[in-house]
């Protein structure tokens, strides 16, 4: 007999009453087993059963799929070699098709999971082989080589005042589906909870996920209204400052990374417009202070005032860079997908966006098939790309140059790129929120946030564990032959597989 799914009756179950089930579920695992009973009913199931399919040859892949399963059972180790090579690039581009992802709730085509586990299969079969000549420093170079033409995967977090909070949610579903990049990106307040994120270790994270009571809420004061005046600035900066040295510690960027394992990006934008945008992580600051990078990315122009760097050197605190300020990230950067590419080797990009300038634009930009989704995106960026060009115009004619420099600002916010991936965890419109945007949450909200964040991730879990799941799986194996090469009981013939991996990515 089949087991009533929460929300619904084993008589009477509807699509309708399982789509309020799934709006319920407390947990992914019963999402999930909500969708897989949505997809039984809808017929979405007999899709993903069925190859045929407009987006992908199933052909190709079926054959692939066989001629990659049978010179591995032949033994055809070079051979083999060389087609896991050419499968893996080969299908690259159509196995990554969003389309693919808006038909079932649970899943996709299943021709597509049994190509992933092949390549999986094979790849772990080349990595055991105990060859002649090839030692872990050969499988290691040839991962490397391999990894790195692939791509890795990141996790960008907008920027979005107190709506930013929705990022936790997203954070929280990631790490406990084993998901979560290893390279996360922060702007303004999404910095806040990337440089959380990668300060803290797994069992860190996992305990304040457990009890979040223990999170540190206590961030936005305003200033007396004399100070506002004096000061044309709204907000505390220095209870700001406190905040951060309380949630985050005193660590640089490469102390961050050796604590979490993680690699921090956070982006802040020049005071001077001769200045550039700058991504900072271990590579470009290595000792900059992440607390005082946050508080710059969160320096939003008139909440609070533009902030110097500061870096620690040689046991010493001092300016990373002596005579910049720099104000909020999100002023020029906000998802930094080309630093990103150049600095990092990162191709699979992750997107958490709650900006509220941009979240009502997202919730026109529909990637589902169809005339009016289409006309929708038309829409959206018709809209964003003239407000952007009248911004530019005024901007170059405005009088005085202090209503230029404003319009300066508006103009880089409007000129950029927000929605070129289609792994887009965008938060609802919900204009209802908006008035208290610099007010500090209750817990009661605190737990809002995270839960909207985690009902929005998980319908895009199956699309993020497909499509990151090669990146993964180099990741793991880069690390397992890194950790067993500093083993001394380390034989350069052993396995890869049972080893303690490193974190994916």
């Amino acid at each position: 007999m089949r087991r009533a799914l929460p929300g619904t009756s084993p008589r009477r179950s509807s699509l309708p009453a399982l789509d309020r089930a799934m709006g319920n579920a407390g947990t992914y695992r019963e999402w999930h087993e909500i969708a897989v009973e949505h997809d039984r009913l809808s017929g979405a199931e007999d899709w993903r059963a069925d190859d045929d399919c407009e987006w992908i040859h199933a052909g190709e892949l079926r054959a692939t799929i066989a001629r990659l399963r049978r010179m591995r059972r032949r033994g055809e180790t070079w051979t083999l070699l060389e087609a896991f090579q050419d499968a893996l690039f080969r299908h690259q581009g159509e196995c990554a098709q969003p389309e693919l992802y808006q038909v079932a709730r649970a899943g996709t085509k299943r021709v597509i999971g049994e190509y992933l586990d092949e390549l999986e299969t094979c790849f772990a079969y080349l990595l055991a082989l105990d060859e002649p000549g090839v030692d872990d420093r050969y499988r290691l170079a040839q991962v490397k080589r391999i990894g790195r033409v692939y791509g890795r995967p990141a996790l960008m977090l907008s920027g979005g005042a107190l709506l930013g909070l929705f990022h936790f949610g997203v954070v929280k579903a990631l790490f406990e589906q084993d998901l979560l990049p290893r390279t996360v990106s922060g702007s303004s307040m999404g910095s806040i909870i990337a440089a959380w994120t990668c300060t803290h270790s797994d069992d860190e994270l996992r305990a304040l996920f457990a009890d979040p009571s223990q999170i540190n809420r206590e961030a936005l004061h305003r200033l007396p209204l004399r100070t506002m005046r004096d000061e044309v600035t709204v907000m505390d900066q220095a209870k700001m400052r406190q905040f951060l040295l309380s949630v985050l510690g005193n660590q640089t960027f490469s102390e961050a990374l050796k604590h979490s394992r993680r690699i921090l990006n956070i982006t802040v934008s020049p005071l001077r417009k001769h200045q550039v945008p700058r991504l900072l992580n271990y590579l470009s600051a290595p000792e900059a202070l992440v607390n005082s990078a946050v508080l710059a990315s969160c320096a939003v122009p008139v909440a609070f005032k533009p902030v110097q760097l500061m870096a620690r050197r040689r046991g010493r605190v001092e300016p990373w860079m002596k005579n910049e300020l720099w104000i909020d990230g999100s002023v020029h950067r906000d998802l930094p997908f080309d630093s990103l590419r150049q600095m990092l080797n990162i191709n699979h990009f992750i997107v958490s966006q709650t900006n509220p300038h941009v979240v009502p634009l997202l919730s026109l930009y529909d990637t589902r098939p169809g005339l009016a989704a289409a006309l929708a995106r038309d829409g959206s960026n018709i809209y964003q790309h003239g407000s952007a060009q009248l911004l530019d115009i005024l901007r170059k004619h405005a009088p005085g140059s202090s209503l230029r420099g404003q319009l300066d600002k508006a103009h880089a916010v409007y000129n950029q790129t927000y929605a070129e991936t289609d792994m887009h965890i965008r938060m609802p419109f919900r204009p209802l929120l908006y008035p208290r945007m610099l007010t500090n949450p209750s817990l009661e909200e605190f737990r809002s946030y995270t839960r909207m964040g985690e009902m929005e991730t998980w319908p895009r879990i199956s699309m993020i564990r497909d499509r990151t799941r090669l990146s993964r799986m180099f990741g793991n194996a880069i690390g397992a032959l890194l950790d067993r090469q500093k083993s001394p009981a380390a034989r350069p013939g052993a396995r890869s597989r049972g080893r303690s991996p490193r974190k994916a990515g």
